[in-house]
């Protein structure tokens, strides 16, 4: 005999916050009486989407309804359903709490609620979080990060152009100009559509605009007046925003990343911070090959094998709040990894992995060796950034949301025939060796321009000569000098396996368009500057026992290929 169940759904129930405004939610309810724990994701981009709301967030409804999960969808302060005005991350602390505190009062819950969603929807649970409301018993925030400033809207100082130009377009933009058309004008209204539509039609000239800001973006997007501000690219480095908080706090967290996703630094910093807490609280970290809005095996030039997708991460997470409910720790390991190269999940202790040790290469000439030279030398190139290196690859958002068909690893020969891209290659590898942890770069550096942006890449070279990028970063130089000083650029994270008889490369270059925005190397503001304001400008590199530029990375040993 099969027995039916009967799931209920309530429509845009309105939740009142502190301050008055009411927010809506859709409310999934199991079979039964309850009270049941509450699944709450809190969305800026529309409660009803199931390509954001389980998709991309990795959540099967079902399975979590037969599980004896409600399920909580709420549309965020701004947007949607919700009232109020949408200043991206400014509510979200307050809101979620108040959020929390209302469902507690529901005789449809019983009084523990756990929160989950991949991107902003996990930022608004890292927020949550830092007010450590009553009643959050865990957070599984995917694909997100713990600032928002640095590793979110901003890299080494330099903006992130493609994304948040993308996020106005794809998913912010029309909605809140809807919002605001009362109160503008009709030729405002049909001026600022027309822009809308323009960027629409063909982002790759929305990326190529000058000036990146006007008045034209800022009407149609008025906290891009913030994020393309430089000053504010400078002060994030810096900025810690909510992490001390959450170090406070002892609700535990699985926090989900893809080595290919523009926000891996942020998550990665995200867990190393909610380490740091006293007590042994059961975070776990996951790391998948995934990118932003490309959950699948699939990854840049790269199959990366059946195991490979988030197909499986709706049971994990369910897993996770079930023990984090029951007041256990999860019967996983603290930290799991897939590896590209082999590609083969892994287990580790803790991140960063323990079992590492340091690799340093220093660059001579166009190589890399293991060890300084004794002769000192330079490489110089002329760096045009209306004429930019192109992105190819990497943890990027370009061409947007719904494609990812530009990130993760990609071929990178057509980039290094370029003048202005330097690369630095090694000896092929005796052995198979497993880089996992932090790639970082120092570079001594001299140019003839006032400011400079440093960008750097690591790439796998094969047997046939086919250079693949694996990580790369950007930092920023406001005031550069003839002569030679240190920058550090920051790659970021990987886990590859280079097979015997690959190379490493290195690449080095002053721009990465359209990922992040350029540089006019005159001093120029980035986001007010004109054709006219920039100027071509020679950069150098220098290598020696005086300038001892090196390449840095963790590798770790392994018994044989499988690791």
């Amino acid at each position: 005999m099969t027995t039916s169940r009967a799931f209920r759904i309530l429509d845009a129930v309105e939740t009142p916050m502190r301050d008055g405004c009411v927010l809506r939610a859709d409310i999934w309810l199991p079979d039964g009486e309850g009270p049941w724990p509450v699944l709450l994701q809190r969305t800026p981009y529309r409660k009803e989407d199931a390509f954001g709301t389980q998709y991309i967030s990795a959540m099967e409804f079902r399975a979590a309804l037969k599980r004896g999960y409600a399920i909580v969808i709420q549309d965020t302060r701004g947007r949607y359903s919700a009232d109020g005005n949408f200043e991206p991350f400014v509510h979200e602390k307050d809101d979620g709490a108040d959020t929390i505190a209302w469902l507690r009062d529901q005789a449809f819950c019983n009084g523990q609620v756990v929160m989950f969603g991949a991107s902003y929807v996990g930022a608004t649970q890292v927020l949550a979080a830092a007010g450590d409301p009553e009643g959050l018993v865990a957070i599984s925030p995917h694909l997100t990060t713990g600032r928002h400033g640095d590793t979110w809207t901003y890299r080494g100082g330099a903006i992130e152009l493609g994304f948040l130009l993308l996020w106005i377009i794809e998913s912010l933009g029309a909605t809140d100009l809807e919002r605001r058309i009362g109160h503008m004008q009709p030729s405002e209204v049909e001026r600022e559509k027309a822009f809308l539509a323009e960027l629409q039609h063909d982002p790759c000239a929305a990326f190529a605009r000058l000036p990146v800001l006007d008045d034209l973006l800022i009407n149609l997007a008025p906290y891009a007046a913030d994020w393309f501000n430089p000053e504010n690219a400078a002060a994030s480095i810096a900025d810690r925003e909510h992490l001390d908080a959450l170090t406070l706090t002892k609700v535990p967290a699985l926090v989900s990343a893809g080595w290919n996703d523009l926000f891996l630094e942020g998550a990665l910093e995200l867990f190393t911070a909610l380490r740091q807490r006293s007590g042994d609280i059961a975070d776990r970290l996951l790391i998948g090959p995934w990118s932003h809005g490309n959950p699948s095996d699939w990854q840049g030039d790269a199959w990366h094998g059946y195991s490979a997708s988030t197909a499986g991460l709706s049971d994990v997470q369910l897993d996770f709040f079930d023990a984090a409910r029951r007041g256990e720790a999860p019967n996983t390991p603290r930290v799991r990894y897939f590896r590209s190269g082999s590609n083969s999940w892994h287990s580790a202790e803790d991140w960063p992995l323990p079992d590492t040790v340091q690799q340093r290469f220093f660059l001579d000439g166009t190589t890399l060796k293991p060890d300084l030279g004794d002769l000192g030398g330079q490489l110089s190139y002329l760096s045009d950034t209306l004429n930019p290196v192109p992105t190819v690859g990497g943890a990027n958002f370009v061409p947007g949301l719904l494609l990812g068909r530009n990130s993760g690893p990609k071929d990178q020969r057509s980039v290094e025939k370029r003048d202005d891209v330097l690369t630095f290659t090694s000896e092929p590898l005796a052995e198979d060796t497993e880089v996992t942890g932090l790639v970082e770069v120092s570079l001594w550096v001299s140019s003839t321009g006032r400011s400079a942006d440093w960008t750097a890449r690591l790439c796998e070279v094969d047997a046939d000569g086919r250079s693949v990028g694996l990580v790369d970063g950007i930092y920023r130089q406001p005031v550069t000098s003839a002569n030679p000083g240190e920058v550090l650029v920051r790659l970021g994270h990987i886990s590859h396996l280079f097979r015997r008889g690959s190379r490493y490369r290195l690449q080095v270059a002053s721009s990465n368009f359209p990922r992040f925005d350029r540089n006019p190397q005159t001093g120029a503001s980035p986001s007010a500057a004109g054709p006219e304001d920039f100027l071509a400008h020679h950069h150098t590199i220098h290598f020696g026992p005086e300038t001892p530029s090196e390449l840095r990375f963790q590798i770790r040993h392994i018994a044989n290929s499988g690791g």
